[in-house]
């Protein structure tokens, strides 16, 4: 598959006619916008290198980071398992596997003795051509198995955090284990990649206890926490040697491309996305969007966007644009719209048990201290104290979401969220919220799941 156009260098300087991309492994495509004259309309690209031609794809791969080559690790495998992240996620797995398999070939591990699995973690079912069109080809070769996390999997012990290790049996049979994934802002671990990457793999037991056990980032880019940690061991126990690590750019061109043992590369790589990606959050603009490519799969994925939206002020126009192809999409433990009470229940009595009674002693100590913290009586005011601004209307916190597949249709009513299907559409909308306004300012972030603020 060619590389798509690069996007151009940073820049933010104003414009009115710009293409951004959507429709990660479904209708992948160039979007056009438009805006009107007198807009000053601010473009945060990502600061990324060119992209990767085959060659140095190649070189990278063959000259690993703190171990031999593939060919070398792989040499008396009887079957090897290559651990890949789900739709979810845009790593471009069709542009390394050819280059691992032919590494296998060459220490005797033909195409029929890779195993390939595609690590959901609670993500669920995933869609066989989308599929087919992020491993590539050459996948075709091998054999393809969808982790379930609720089923197949085996215990083989606990880490020293006390977290059960259940991991797909699959994995298991296997000699050697290598993963191809990315470095993505997560919510919880300040980033995701490196030995996070075994989350796929594992049982839901496991997965609650990672995601309860743990104090959350919060969105934080802090790569040195317990969860990673704890995860991490769990990489280790699983036997994942080697992991192809890629960065990419706003159209989804590898950029960057880490081999090898993720335990001496990985902190360098969270900082090439903590750098490459940086963007200020919106301050003084009108309108800000947030383009969800490339994880705009769903409703439930592309919040992954949310948070230069989430961080401007309420009086702001807050506009999404994702393909959502998948409609709402599937997440067993953080769905994005509110769940049954039946599946609340189920997951308080599943976070109960991962925290345990010293964990829930802590938060409920903490519940306590942010509440008499809020009663604490207000400073007496001296009357120099400078005029606070009213409060914005709760009716402007407001998301609207462009749409650009035909999955709108069929998307669920959400609260406080509005689905438009043309970008005429949004611009009408637009004019609307500020209907005296011939100049406006927006502030626009164009791959805004890979950004950091």
């Amino acid at each position: 598959m060619p590389d798509r156009s690069s996007a151009p260098p940073h820049s933010e300087a104003a414009v009115q006619h710009l293409e951004l991309r959507t429709g990660i492994w479904h209708d992948d495509r160039p979007l056009p916008l438009h805006f009107p004259p007198g807009w000053e309309v601010r473009c945060h690209w990502p600061r990324t290198p060119p992209p990767l031609d085959e060659a140095e794809i190649r070189r990278r791969i063959e000259h690993p980071v703190g171990q031999p080559p593939l060919e070398i690790l792989a040499h008396g495998a009887s079957r090897v398992c290559i651990v890949t992240d789900d739709l979810s996620r845009p790593t471009p797995v069709h542009r390394l596997l050819p280059f691992l398999l032919e590494q296998l070939a060459a220490a005797g591990v033909g195409h029929e003795r890779v195993r390939i699995v595609v690590g959901t973690g609670t993500h669920g079912d995933q869609d066989q051509d989308s599929l087919r069109r992020k491993l590539g080809p050459e996948a075709e070769h091998c054999q393809v198995l969808i982790h379930n996390d609720l089923r197949h999997t085996r215990r083989i012990g606990k880490t020293s955090f006390g977290t059960p290790v259940h991991v797909n049996r699959d994995v298991l049979e296997c000699d050697l284990v290598i993963g191809i994934g990315g470095v993505y802002p997560q919510h919880t671990t300040g980033f995701g990649g490196g030995g996070k990457l075994a989350l796929g793999v594992l049982g839901r037991r496991s997965i609650v206890g990672l995601h309860f056990g743990h104090p959350s980032m919060g969105g934080r880019y802090n790569v040195d926490n317990d969860f990673r940690r704890d995860v991490t061991e769990m990489a280790q126990m699983i036997g994942l040697k080697t992991i192809y690590v890629t960065h990419i750019d706003a159209h989804s061109n590898i950029v960057n491309l880490f081999a090898g043992d993720y335990l001496q590369y990985y902190d360098e790589a969270a900082r090439f996305s903590l750098e490459a990606y940086r963007a200020p959050l919106p301050e003084d603009a009108d309108v800000v969007i947030a383009n969800a490519y490339p994880l705009d799969t769903s409703l439930t994925f592309m919040r992954k966007s949310y948070k230069p939206l989430a961080e401007a002020p309420r009086a702001m126009m807050k506009i999404m644009i994702a393909s959502a192809h998948e409609g709402l999409g599937h997440h067993g433990l953080f769905q994005h719209v509110r769940p049954s009470r039946m599946m609340r229940l189920r997951r308080l009595q599943r976070r109960l048990l991962a925290l345990g009674p010293r964990g829930v002693a802590r938060k409920l100590g903490e519940k306590i201290a942010r509440r008499l913290h809020r009663r604490r009586p207000a400073p007496v005011a001296t009357g120099n104290e400078p005029q606070q601004p009213k409060a914005i209307p709760r009716n402007t916190d407001h998301l609207w979401l462009y749409c650009t597949s035909a999955a709108a249709a069929n998307l669920p009513p959400v609260e406080g969220m509005t689905v438009l299907t043309d970008w005429d559409q949004v611009l009408a909308a637009i004019h609307e919220r500020f209907p005296e306004r011939s100049a406006l300012k927006v502030d626009l972030y164009p791959c805004a799941p890979l950004q950091t603020f």
